[in-house]
């Protein structure tokens, strides 16, 4: 029950009439006070409770608005496991990473065996190119091509670098160029 009519019942109530008075007729002047002093009262108490009631309302306001923002707080076990989470990740990563590597040690070995391969194919269905050298050693002239290395080459015709350098007074290794000339000894 709202307060106002409360207190105008117990004001009603405590004058102790037990008839209404006309209208015509004036209370008298104790009474004229007291009813003054109660509408100052009420008045004054409906103020405080519309000051409690805003009050209350910014409450509630505050407490929903926390409830709201609470959900962006991670507890403690939220970020163990997260962090449990991240862990898994980097070893799943370290792992992937590695597998990468292999496969590229793999392809890397699969093309050095084809090209190997290939330049042996190409040696041995190549017009025999039988060349001597002082009449020292026989072999094949062979002409570098683009990607060769004198490792790949050595490889293919199943002779060691050293005797290729050797037969060709290379000091270098790393130094042949595309169309260069190679002796392979036999």
């Amino acid at each position: 029950m709202p307060l106002f009519p409360l207190l105008l019942a117990t004001i009603v109530g405590s004058t102790g009439c037990a008839s209404l008075m006309p209208a015509d007729d004036q209370p008298p002047a104790a009474t004229q006070a007291e009813v003054a002093y109660l509408r100052s009262e009420i008045h004054r108490l409906q103020a405080r409770l519309d000051a409690s009631d805003a009050e209350l309302g910014r409450v509630l306001n505050d407490v929903n608005s926390g409830r709201s923002s609470q959900a962006a707080y991670v507890t403690a076990d939220q970020l163990q496991a997260i962090k449990a989470q991240l862990d898994s990740l980097q070893s799943q990563l370290r792992a992937v990473d590695a597998a990468r590597a292999q496969d590229k040690k793999d392809i890397y070995d699969d093309i050095t065996k084809k090209v190997a391969a290939l330049m042996a194919q190409r040696a041995a269905s190549a017009p025999s190119q039988t060349a001597s050298r002082s009449g020292r050693q026989t072999g094949i002239e062979h002409v570098v091509q683009p990607g060769e290395s004198l490792s790949k080459i050595a490889a293919a015709y199943k002779v060691s670098m050293k005797v290729i350098m050797q037969e060709n007074n290379l000091t270098n290794a790393e130094v042949i160029r595309v169309g260069q000339k190679l002796f392979i000894p036999d």
